[in-house]
């Protein structure tokens, strides 16, 4: 899938090289934000003190000092350097706060109308207290009572800035997108007392169809036809734009008898990398407010927020189906490449038992008539054959011996009856005889495992086997078998020479042992040094056995 551009800008970080001058500057925000704090500290201590209250003028000097400090330290450091702008700003309030708190003391001396006496000097340190709780407070609390009446009462909208916070916070908890839609529509109704707004939405086959209207009512009409790609690309071009305008590019869309026609009626498209996303039109009773500047930037900023979170949700959607296409393509490969070796498993099982019951058998019953025809031969009846016609039987005695241990051997590498039989352990013993290293077997208690578990662990085994007798002939080989938890660890080192893995590339038996284990959800890894030989560990599932009975 192409994604459209995005415009310059957007969903980057733009790096700025900073020259000497911006590191001045914010240095000296720094310094300032600490003058003003030191001072902030300064001016109520000394009110209080004229007032003849506060702690001793050396305690508020030294306050003052470390605030001064805190100021210079901060000079040094880069982190506080980038955010000198906003330390300043915290400053400035600080200091705005001890205005304010220095005026209240004033205001207390003129109610008074003179300096504190005797008991009344132990109330300037309460009266202290109270005015710095009232001035942090003042702030967030009417902010907060503002909102509360404005949501009790109906009518009365909110800010674009208040309506903005909260259609980001329903967006950043996942609301799903037809839901979002909907309360936004029914919130800028309420809000800006709106008679109704459409919300036009992107389909699949790339036009713009009207999907939510606010309030839906019985006499509504069929839905207009959807925009196409020609008037998709009208809007594209366009802001904010009213009745005039609809009716000169999209007059289809303009009702016989509705508020355009009155001119009480607002549309913004929400674009987002050159596509249009949605369509927003807000419509007005005829007697009310007419539509002014402002209700245009907020509509603006309202279909700007909603492009972008229309853009995020097409992208995580787009995101989750290919991860659920890659997840079934890993579910299918893994199937895949357990019914191969499946396959393979049972076709080395059924040449074994036509070697072994076929050709085996046929050669063994050649080799019992050859003994007798020498018997024969040999025997008093036997009509006295030379020397030669003996040694010749001799020979093709042998010759059919051999035969027999050779095709022996050769069903036993395409698979060994031994294995189905006795498990793991008797059956890497009994390859381990026939390698022509010295290999140890140690399979501990490891117990049966399921078939082509076992099938597995065994033919990586013999891969390694021959891939040690290739490249480190002469060495002793180890091989360990052990359960760990619920899976079973096949280890195989050897004490050759060793390599460097990252200057030798994998051979294909590595990649036929990592596809055997792999087939059955398992894993391998090789670890080799120049010197100190070569280490093979694969785990594979090790399912507990079933309880008996």
């Amino acid at each position: 899938m192409t994604e459209p551009p995005l415009p310059a800008g957007a969903g980057f970080r733009t790096h700025r090289r900073v020259g000497p001058g911006t590191g001045r500057r914010a240095r000296l925000s720094l310094l300032l934000s600490g003058l003003i704090g030191a001072a902030g500290v300064i001016a109520p201590g000394v009110v209080v003190g004229l007032l003849g209250g506060g702690p001793a003028w050396w305690v508020t000097a030294a306050i003052a000092g470390v605030v001064f400090a805190v100021g210079v330290v901060l000079t040094f450091s880069a982190a506080a350097r980038r955010a000198s702008t906003a330390v300043l700003v915290g400053a400035s309030e600080f200091g705005g706060l001890s205005v304010a708190v220095c005026t209240g003391l004033l205001v207390l001396l003129l109610v008074f109308g003179r300096l504190p006496l005797g008991a009344e000097r132990a109330l300037l340190d309460p009266a202290l207290v109270a005015m710095l709780v009232v001035a942090v407070l003042a702030g967030p609390l009417g902010r907060r009572a503002a909102r509360a009446t404005r949501s009790a009462l109906q009518g009365v909208r909110r800010s674009p800035d208040e309506l903005l916070a909260d259609f980001a916070e329903r967006a950043g908890r996942g609301t799903p997108v037809d839901d979002l839609l909907r309360q936004l529509a029914e919130t800028m109704r309420r809000d800006w007392r709106l008679a109704r707004v459409q919300i036009w939405a992107d389909r699949a086959d790339g036009t713009l169809a009207r999907t939510l209207v606010v309030p839906a009512t019985a006499e509504e009409g069929p839905d207009p036809a959807p925009l196409d790609a020609g008037e998709l690309a009208t809007l594209q071009r366009t802001g904010v734009a009213g009745p005039g305008w609809l009716e000169l590019w999209l007059p289809h869309l303009i009702e016989e008898d509705g508020p355009a026609r009155r001119g009480q009626l607002r549309l913004a498209p929400a674009v987002h990398g050159g596509e249009v996303l949605a369509l927003v039109v807000i419509e007005r009773d005829a007697d009310a407010d007419p539509f002014g500047e402002a209700d245009e930037r907020a509509l603006a900023e309202v279909v700007r927020r909603l492009a972008i979170v229309l853009r995020n949700r097409a992208l995580d959607e787009a995101l989750q189906a290919t991860l659920a296409d890659l997840r079934r393509t890993n579910a299918d490969l893994q199937a895949s490449r357990t019914r191969l070796v499946a396959a393979s498993d049972a076709t080395r099982r059924r040449i074994e038992r036509d070697l072994h019951d076929g050709a085996q058998q046929h050669l063994v019953a050649l080799a019992v008539g050859l003994r007798l025809v020498r018997d024969g031969v040999d025997g008093p009846d036997g009509g006295g054959a030379g020397a030669g016609t003996t040694e010749l039987l001799d020979e093709l005695d042998r010759g059919v011996r051999d035969s027999i241990q050779a095709l022996r051997d050769l069903a036993h590498g395409i698979y060994p009856p031994l294995l189905r039989d006795a498990g793991l352990g008797d059956a890497l013993r009994a390859a381990a005889k026939r390698s022509p290293l010295t290999v140890h077997v140690d399979a501990g208690d490891v117990g049966r495992l399921p078939e082509q578990a076992e099938a597995a662990v065994y033919f990586c085994c013999l891969e390694a086997l021959q891939n040690a007798a290739k490249h480190a002939p002469g060495s002793t080989v180890t091989i360990t078998l052990r359960t760990e938890a619920d899976r079973m660890v096949v280890r195989v080192a050897d004490d050759g020479p060793g390599f460097d893995p990252a200057r030798v590339a994998g051979g294909g038996g590595l990649q036929n042992m990592a596809d055997r284990l792999g087939a059955i959800g398992g894993t391998i890894d090789l670890t080799s040094t120049p010197g100190e030989g070569t280490v093979l560990t694969g785990r594979v599932p090790a399912p507990a056995p079933a309880a008996a009975g």
